[in-house]
């Protein structure tokens, strides 16, 4: 089967323009012209264009092209594990949504604010890998003290809160459909009133929310993803 790009375009509701623009970034297998120059697209152009259209409900144009790229390869485990991966930041999102909320609007144990705690131990507690809280402890996002014997950083409690509320903020502004901004950040976190609890549950209700969505897309976008990677395994393409 072949058809005519106007004809896809149609079909997916999108532009010719936006159908060239998927095939110069390397999102669609190779396509052959006419002699007259005009593209050919078969069944398989038409089932990658598809898969794109499901996809983007869930993923960037970027991230689509990295996962297309190993399945336009036939390498088809590693394009799943690709999707996967995002599921699994999505899933440490989660992790850290909950933690906020069980720290920061759970009861306070106030007897253990003054216990010193390492970089290991905070990472594992907040779900924030090592090297993010060494970047926050270097631009002064938090103030972390250190060891007089070998300099490594110390962290209390209170810099633990400090913690979730900079991936709170970070995340915030994903929901909002904001670019992350360090700038952005150090003004709020420069006001932010860590007993305001009214303030920190709208900000974790919007995030949930939000993680929510995204989850509900990108599984709807691994679907058609792996639609797409039976029809390439088989060669045999869907019909229209």
């Amino acid at each position: 089967m072949q058809m005519r790009p106007v004809d896809i375009a149609r079909k997916l509701n999108i532009s010719t323009t936006t159908l060239r623009h998927y095939e110069e970034n390397g999102m669609v297998p190779a396509v052959e012209r006419s002699q007259s120059g005009y593209r050919i697209f078969t069944a398989e152009h038409i089932a990658y264009f598809v898969c794109i259209r499901e996809m983007m409900h869930g993923f960037t144009l970027s991230a689509i092209a990295n996962m297309l790229k190993p399945v336009m390869a036939h390498q088809i485990d590693e394009a799943l594990w690709m999707a996967n991966q995002a599921q699994v930041s999505l899933r440490n999102d989660k992790y850290v949504c909950e933690n906020i909320r069980t720290r920061l609007l759970g009861e306070k144990k106030h007897n253990v604010e003054l216990q010193e705690i390492s970089l290991d131990t905070v990472s594992k507690s907040t779900g924030i890998i090592p090297s993010t809280i060494r970047y926050w402890d270097n631009i002064g996002l938090i103030s972390a003290s250190r060891c007089t014997t070998n300099n490594y950083r110390k962290f209390t409690q209170h810099n633990m809160d400090e913690i979730l509320i900079i991936q709170a903020l970070k995340l915030a502004m994903r929901a909002r459909g904001e670019k992350y901004a360090v700038e952005h950040i150090c003004k709020e976190m420069q006001h932010f009133d860590f007993t305001d609890t009214d303030q920190i549950a709208a900000i974790v209700a919007s995030i949930d929310k939000h993680l929510t969505m995204l989850n509900r897309a990108q599984i709807r976008s691994i679907s058609a993803l792996y639609s797409l990677c039976t029809q390439v395994e088989e060669g045999r393409y869907e019909a229209w």
